[in-house]
């Protein structure tokens, strides 16, 4: 009897099988790297300031799956990266997209193993990449010629959740909203449980409100959501990293079209792009006191802490360095514009400005169901700077 030939895998076998090894080692970075003790490094950061004893905070982080601790490589960790390495896909359309998906999740197991550990900052050097020396003197530039003007702020934490959540029900998205006081941004995007975190023991302006909800909601939440009528997880999960230099890029592009982005606001995204430039070389309470050459102390703590996070010893030199995306996606961003690209292109799914080049050479692709509603013209509106 003749033995049937193998079947070769198609790219929803490869995708599949991709998807349930990087699930099975829970290379979520953000749902890791934000510090489990921040209120109370907080609290003492600022006493022993007031004392003329500065610190440098000691972060602790949550227990990541024991199969890639730090500490430990187990052999069932090193079985699954060596399948993931082994898998061969053919590198055009979909499989251009599958291949950097493979590349990026075996750089992610090693990123989210270092958290917390002393290799840290240089993985994540690697993983993020570092602010282009053009993007960090624009950034100065913003900094010396935006003033510094503070909103009235009167809206409390559980309030703005309260708004926020009206907006998800308004478009009828079925995600919710949670307050939560650890984590490091004003809000943060939890795709995989549908959750809008907000960061208690805020408070916010009107302007605030609406800004998050064109940055978190209208960008983040519609991007996830249209990757989600694809047939293909890589447009809810995103190919590699640069899908996320997109978005944040795109978010910040979609408050200035909708005059959204006061020069506070684009003093702090300039702000992030100088902290982790300078963290990277600098302990914590050295980028603190830089920063309050440019912010109020509270400020200027909060953009340090969200360049140092992912460290234990944050007297050490080193920063997470994904902070600088904002900046450097929005220029990007701009600079697609200008070139005659259109944002629609960019919903999809999670994709990156290079991924788009790829969406011709791909079937059955569904046309986004979720859109900000722009004006006409807005490619003018979209030049921050």
């Amino acid at each position: 009897m003749n033995k049937e030939p193998e079947r070769a895998p198609n790219f929803f076998d490869l995708e599949k099988r991709i998807f349930e090894i990087t699930d099975e080692l829970e290379t979520d970075v953000i749902n890791f790297v934000e510090p489990t003790n921040s209120v109370i490094q907080r609290k003492r950061f600022f006493q022993a300031l007031k004392k003329g004893e500065p610190v440098n905070p000691r972060y602790t982080y949550l227990p990541k799956n024991p199969i890639f601790s730090h500490f430990t490589i187990t052999p069932e960790y090193i079985k699954l990266k060596k399948e993931l390495e082994g898998i061969e896909i053919e590198n055009r359309g979909i499989g251009k997209l599958l291949n950097k998906k493979k590349k990026e999740s075996i750089a992610r197991m090693a990123f989210v193993r270092s958290i917390g550990s002393n290799e840290f900052a240089e993985k994540s050097k690697k993983f993020y990449g570092t602010p282009e020396k053009k993007t960090v003197a624009l950034a100065y530039e913003i900094l010396s010629s935006k003033k510094s003007i503070q909103e009235k702020k009167t809206i409390i934490s559980s309030k703005a959740a309260e708004l926020l959540q009206k907006e998800l029900d308004k478009r009828k998205l079925g995600w919710g909203v949670v307050l939560d006081e650890n984590i490091s941004p004003n809000a943060v995007v939890l795709s995989k449980s549908n959750i809008l975190k907000i960061r208690d023991l805020t408070v916010f302006s009107t302007n605030d409100i609406k800004r998050l909800t064109i940055h978190e909601i209208e960008t983040h939440i519609y991007r996830h959501m249209n990757g989600l009528e694809q047939q293909f997880r890589l447009f809810f999960e995103g190919p590699d990293i640069e899908w996320l230099k997109t978005e944040e890029g795109l978010a910040v592009t979609n408050e200035s079209i909708f005059g959204l982005i006061e020069d506070e606001q684009l003093r702090t995204y300039a702000g992030r792009t100088v902290a982790v430039d300078f963290a990277r070389r600098n302990s914590f309470i050295q980028t603190f006191k830089y920063l309050c050459e440019f912010f109020p102390e509270e400020k200027a703590y909060r953009i340090t802490q969200r360049a140092k996070r992912g460290m234990n010893d944050t007297s050490q030199h080193g920063a997470f360095t994904k902070d600088f995306f904002y900046f450097q996606g929005a220029l990007e961003v701009q600079e697609y514009l200008g070139q005659g690209g259109e944002l629609k292109d960019l919903y999809y799914g999670k994709i990156s400005l290079d991924d788009v080049p790829e969406l011709a050479a791909i079937p059955k692709l569904a046309k986004p169901k979720f859109m900000p509603k722009y004006p006409e013209g807005y490619a003018k509106k979209a030049k921050f700077i």
